[in-house]
């Protein structure tokens, strides 16, 4: 008798069995996501004492449809982003303000079943109006890339960049409570005079799985991610506009960002039925003129990504 409850107890001390997360595509599959974002800046300069507020709301859909099915679990999709409506938050001067862009990003991608992007093949180039840094005064450059931390806070940049093809998968089975560690990129700006090429931050996500669980009334995979960054941007923006610091007459941008991230994927296709990302970040602008910052900037930002019911 004696034995019952030893055997009890070594199935309870029995480590959990793995599980794949890769995902599983099937061709025609169509998918269509919605995206909100929030952004809260706060910012000063100009020998302001005070922090200046400013809400951002982000929104946009987009969808996938599967064309073709390779080998080891490789698919080619469809991706159709056209539209992206922006909200300005009230201010002191103007009333909250509403606009849609027109980004019409239009693509065919190549997704293996970790969700990286293997290949992305404009159909439709991007109608984004984004300028090039070459030869621009540093205040107009400066505001053009410190708009690109906003997107960066968010999530919502580029397809390879944001949370559309996100988490970014093991490639060994886990248990609940492995991690696993993915670098991903970020452009805020194009290069000049390079056919639109980008120069890309490095994003260090380290990813955890944290089994089966009950979201929204159904099982799903449970994943988690953080990100932090601790950098100068500075020195990535001069690489990138192939100048330097007594050219731009720009010392630092200090930058850093903490983000967390869940995501929920389904139990049988491992495919994101849910994603939200929360993040914090502070950045500064000091130039070569002076030892104070010209620009101090703290942002909060909240993104969450669902995956919309088929009509």
């Amino acid at each position: 008798m004696a034995l019952v409850p030893l055997i009890a107890a070594l199935a309870l001390a029995a480590p959990a069995e793995t599980v794949s997360l890769h995902r599983v595509f099937s061709k025609g599959e169509r998918s269509r996501y919605e995206v909100k974002a929030h952004l809260v800046e706060e910012s000063r300069g100009g020998g302001l004492r005070t922090f200046v507020p400013h809400d951002t709301d982000i929104v946009y859909r987009f969808e996938t449809a599967v064309t073709e099915l390779k080998a080891d679990g490789i698919a080619v999709l469809l991706y159709r982003r056209p539209t992206m409506t922006i909200t300005e938050g009230e201010t002191v001067d103007s009333a909250p303000k509403t606009k849609v862009e027109r980004v019409d990003i239009d693509a065919t991608l190549t997704v293996s079943p970790i969700n990286e992007l293997l290949n992305v093949a404009e159909n439709k180039r991007p109608a984004t109006g984004r300028k090039t840094l070459h030869r621009r005064q540093l205040g107009e450059l400066l505001d053009t890339f410190v708009d690109g931390l906003g997107q960066m806070v968010l999530f919502i940049g580029s397809i390879d960049s944001g949370l559309d093809f996100a988490p970014k998968l093991p490639f060994d089975d886990v248990r609940p409570g492995d991690t696993w560690r993915r670098t991903a990129g970020y452009s805020p700006q194009r290069l000049a005079g390079q056919d639109g090429k980008s120069a890309v931050q490095r994003l260090d996500y380290t990813y955890r799985y944290h089994g089966v669980v009950e979201s929204n009334g159904r099982k799903v995979h449970r994943v988690t991610a953080e990100l932090t960054v601790d950098t100068d941007l500075a020195e990535f923006l001069h690489q990138s506009i192939g100048r330097k610091p007594d050219q731009t007459g720009l010392k630092a941008i200090p930058f850093k960002l903490q983000s967390k991230m869940e995501f929920d994927l389904d139990l049988g296709t491992r495919r994101t039925l849910r994603a939200l990302a929360t993040s914090q970040a502070q950045a500064e602008v000091v130039t070569t003129r002076q030892a104070e910052p010209v620009l101090e900037q703290r942002m909060r930002g909240r993104t969450l990504m669902r995956l919309l019911p088929n009509n």
